[in-house]
């Protein structure tokens, strides 16, 4: 039998189309971590036959595939998970090869759905039907900004040896990053950057697996509420988000992430940005330890405007000349 370390296992994810038709995977992705594998609810039989043993026999009463891959954010494949996260995108082209794709809510609770793909040592499994349940993105000082999601899909089936590939791509680190706050969107453009430390933006949008009698697999997975939320760690060095926080005040922000190192196209940068309109700072806290720079951490929310929408703008720019 064959040995191996982690570091072996490949995975790689692919559209389907129509949901829970399994396709190969488009984008094999250079990982941090993977826990997703297939997984069994176990129930248990407590009947009493005379004796003080408490169970007597368990069946496999449900069987699926969840888990979290955690990966460096890489401006093509990440538009992907993005559309799995966000349902809905479309595409348009900048100037010669670069191309602006602009995600949107979808209003439904069937957001797309991808195969996952997996290899190693053993063999290649194909997970149908994966849903997104929560979207991570971290920017900090030492690592290169990654992500976090987590997937819950359908049982695997063992399938013949996938042979993965893996593009070049362009990735970003805090120098590329920028965050600002104003009063109103339109103000955004001209805010003055706010100097962070620390970065996370989360996204939930809890799964629902439907299912039914007569069979162990999930009939649907399905996508419930969604929410955007997200927390900042900035020097303590003046009382403006302090006051923020405390009054509640809504505010306009804007996150920014602009490799402005790499060109595509012939004047184009890769680029991740996302406008929200609407969003309270929250849960203000002050760091004053004897010997370190007082430093303050904030919670935020973004609401929904009057149509419903999270966000005002959200785009990912790169040579992916097609919709995902």
């Amino acid at each position: 039998m064959s040995k191996f370390i982690g570091r072996k296992t490949e995975v790689g994810i692919g559209k389907e189309s129509p949901r829970g038709t399994r396709v190969e995977p488009a984008y094999w992705i250079g990982k941090n971590s993977l826990t997703f594998d297939d997984k069994v609810t176990l129930t248990k039989s407590g009947e009493s036959i005379g004796s003080i043993a408490s169970q007597t026999t368990g069946f496999i009463t449900e069987a699926f595939a969840d888990g979290t891959l955690e990966a460096e954010v890489r401006d093509k494949t990440f538009g992907l998970i993005l559309l799995a996260t966000l349902g809905a995108e479309s595409s348009a082209n900048i100037e010669t090869t670069a191309y602006r794709h602009t995600y949107t809510l979808l209003n439904t609770n069937q957001h797309p759905s991808l195969t996952i793909g997996y290899k190693d040592d053993i063999g290649s499994i194909a997970y149908g039907k994966a849903m997104v349940s929560g979207l991570t993105l971290n920017v900090t000082m030492e690592d290169i900004v990654n992500f976090s999601v987590n997937f819950t899909a359908r049982q695997g089936d063992t399938i013949g040896a996938y042979t993965p590939s893996y593009g070049a791509e362009n990735k970003f680190t805090k120098k590329h990053f920028s965050f600002y706050v104003d009063d109103t969107l339109t103000g955004l453009d001209t805010a003055t950057q706010v100097d962070l430390k620390e970065f996370t933006l989360n996204i939930e949008k809890p799964i629902i697996m439907d299912r039914k009698l007569g069979t162990i697999e999930p009939e649907d997975i399905l996508n419930s509420s969604f929410s955007i939320t997200g927390t900042i760690v900035l020097n303590y060095e003046n009382r403006t988000f302090k006051n923020y926080a405390l009054n509640g005040d809504v505010k306009a922000v804007r996150i920014d992430l602009t490799n402005t190192d790499r060109t595509i196209g012939a004047a184009t940068n890769p680029r991740f940005r996302m406008d929200l309109g609407k969003v309270i700072f929250e849960e203000w806290d002050a760091d004053k330890s004897l010997d370190d720079i007082v430093s303050q951490t904030l919670n935020f929310t973004a609401y929904a405007n009057n149509s419903g929408a999270l966000w005002n703008s959200c785009i990912l720019e790169n040579e992916v000349n097609a919709d995902y």
